[in-house]
């Protein structure tokens, strides 16, 4: 930690809390927004996060490095390693824990005065804290202290262990005579416990990485390299170290300590800060100087243990978590991938490193990806539309479903495709009513048969042999004007094949105009009984749908300019009717119009009129 730089320490066991160490020790606690937005004082670090200052300590002046007591009592105790090497015990909270009260303020001191480059707890003795000085002649750089220990009088210190000193100093709290004392003659810029065994130190000295064994403090296993900075332990791999040099991270198997097993991408600028990921395997973040920038290693998939032959795979990329140059982060001691940053004015921002996204796409067409530790699953709701549904999902329900099998009554097969795709029906409808057809040819003599089996409406009317006319005159209309009616076999059985009469030498629109009103198609039934020239019916139609549950009013206003028909070219009628119909929306209600206005015989208007669908909707045909 720098003394101008801010720096930010997790917890180790409350997950909403943690400190900004800068010249002074702040204690935050985080929480959601919805929890903190009524206090003063709260500080935004993200959409939905925010963090409430809970005490502050100006009593550490010239911080270098800052340390958390690993365990919960004395709640929020810190270690602070300080420019003249001492190491002064501190809290933030109000613990009354007896052993609490008699470690504040308890200073450590070394024989000469040297800066405190970094600090680290054994995590299993916890009385244990070992700190890293600068060189000094022939004095040891690593001191291990017990906090436990006996404390020694004030006149043992020299004056120059306290000319850096924080003012006066209670001559009872002041401990002179570390536990242990280790690397000679030598400058310690780092330095961890190894989890595999609580008497291993591993610094990074002057010159090379050494392991120190308590247990023989004359012999330690070192190797020669310019990576000494920031030693840090793999939370997952013990055996697993990385450290850094400029801007090169050193990745180190304990078991194979003569070289790096992977040395990772040189950046541009000198590093700051690496920091493993406590609640992801293999993930590694680094900060640079000056950079807005966290560049993070993937070695979730490198072969463990690493060896001389292979070639571990490194996925790297970056975030940005904020807007602004990033002076610090911490790694989240619990929250999975979630981290807080810290720019240089002490602005802070809570930000979660999102996963890489695999998918996996079941033969159910089910969706599913993996995200960090969890395991999601998309499937398409079953209320859903079968017009809004991917179209694979369409084929496995239809086939469930026995779409298409049955050849009986073969317009239920659209329902079996879920009823509700206007083409399939009229695919479907199209095909019964031919089916019809052909059983109807099927019963006549073989001399009387026609070859127009499976013909469209369009092929079948136009193989007419003949037509027969008849006149009849409007049924509801006080003109009674009389209109050319054409008849023949093959215009009856296209009537059938839109469904529009049934089987049967009687033509009778009846049932269907029953079956459209049933089903509320109010427009295209009053169209339907308009074509056959009953345009009282037509009105009924049309006032009944204005006044259904679901019904338009617009249609009273149509069914009152119906009633005004009249036949006479030049009248106003047809003139605002033959304007004013294309600006009717609904088709049928637009086709009406046309085919009274349109000259006898002439009904190139209601053809183009566009939108009419010719097939029936009925669903009772047995």
């Amino acid at each position: 930690m720098s003394g101008t730089k801010p720096d930010i320490l997790w917890s180790p066991h409350h997950a909403d809390r943690y400190v900004l160490c800068d010249s002074e020790l702040s204690l935050y606690r985080i929480e959601s927004v919805g929890s903190a937005e009524a206090r003063a004082g709260v500080l935004r670090l993200s959409e939905e996060t925010a963090a409430t200052m809970l005490a502050i300590n100006s009593d550490t002046p010239y911080m270098k490095c800052v340390a958390w007591y690993p365990k919960p009592e004395p709640e929020c105790l810190l270690a602070v390693g300080q420019a003249n090497g001492r190491v002064v015990l501190t809290s933030l909270g109000q613990s009354h824990n007896t052993k609490c009260k008699e470690l504040m303020g308890k200073e450590f001191v070394p024989k000469h005065a040297r800066q405190c480059n970094t600090l680290a707890w054994n995590p299993m003795d916890s009385n244990w804290l070992a700190a890293g000085l600068d060189k000094h002649r022939a004095d040891f750089s690593v001191l291990v202290w017990d906090i436990s220990s006996k404390l020694a009088p004030e006149a043992a210190v020299p004056t120059e262990k306290i000319r850096l000193s924080a003012g006066d100093t209670d001559s009872g709290l002041v401990v002179t005579k570390p536990l242990y004392e280790l690397g000679q003659n030598d400058a310690c810029l780092s330095l961890c416990w190894l989890p595999r065994d609580q008497k291993l130190l591993l610094a990074g000295m002057h010159r090379n990485l050494a392991i120190f064994d308590l247990r023989n403090t004359s012999q330690k296993m070192f190797v020669n390299t310019k990576a000494i900075q920031g030693v840090t332990v793999d939370p997952h791999f013990h055996d697993r170290v990385a450290s850094f040099f400029e801007g090169q991270v050193a990745i180190w198997d304990l078991r194979k300590f003569e070289k790096p097993v992977l040395t990772l991408n040189e950046q541009p600028k000198p590093l700051t800060k690496v920091a493993w990921c406590p609640t992801r395997t293999g993930l590694l973040a680094t900060l640079t100087r000056d950079s807005n920038v966290i560049r993070l290693y993937d070695m979730q998939h490198a072969p463990t243990p690493l060896g001389d032959e292979t070639e571990p795979t490194i996925i790297e990329r970056s975030v940005q978590p904020c807007d602004g140059l990033i002076a610090s982060f911490a790694w989240h001691p619990f929250s999975q991938n979630r981290m807080v940053v810290v720019s240089p004015h002490r602005a802070m921002t809570d930000f979660t490193v999102f996963e890489r996204i695999s998918l996996a796409w079941s033969s159910g067409t089910s969706l599913v990806w993996a995200c960090g530790r969890h395991l999601y699953e998309c499937t398409e709701e079953g209320e859903a539309g079968s017009l809004d549904m991917d179209i694979a999902t369409k084929m496995r329900r239809r086939a469930q479903s026995k779409y298409g099998h049955d050849t009986e009554q073969v317009w239920r097969n659209h329902l079996l495709a879920g009823g509700d795709d206007p083409q399939l029906k009229s695919l479907w409808y199209t095909l019964y009513f031919m089916k019809q057809y052909t059983e109807d040819l099927e019963q006549k003599p073989a001399g009387n048969r026609l070859p127009l089996v499976y013909s469209g409406i369009k092929n079948i009317v136009k193989s007419s042999s003949g037509t027969v006319e008849s006149h009849r005159g409007w049924n509801g209309s006080d003109r009674q004007v009389d209109v050319t009616r054409y008849h023949s076999e093959e215009r009856s059985l296209a009537l059938q094949l839109c469904g529009w009469i049934k089987r049967g030498p009687e033509i009778d629109v009846g049932p269907f105009l029953r079956s459209l009103e049933q089903e509320g198609e109010w427009e295209r039934a009053a169209a339907v009984a308009l074509f056959n020239l009953d345009i009282r019916r037509a009105i009924q139609i049309l006032n009944e749908g204005a006044s259904s549950e679901k019904g338009d009013l617009n249609l009273n206003v149509v069914a009152m300019a119906l009633s005004g028909y009249t036949d006479e070219k030049s009248s106003l009628w047809r003139e605002m009717c033959s304007t004013l119909r294309l600006q009717l929306h609904n088709p049928y209600l637009c086709v009406m119009f046309a085919f009274l206005t349109s000259e006898p015989g002439a009904y190139d208007g209601v053809l183009v009129c566009g939108g009419p669908r010719l097939w029936t909707g009925r669903e009772d045909e047995g």
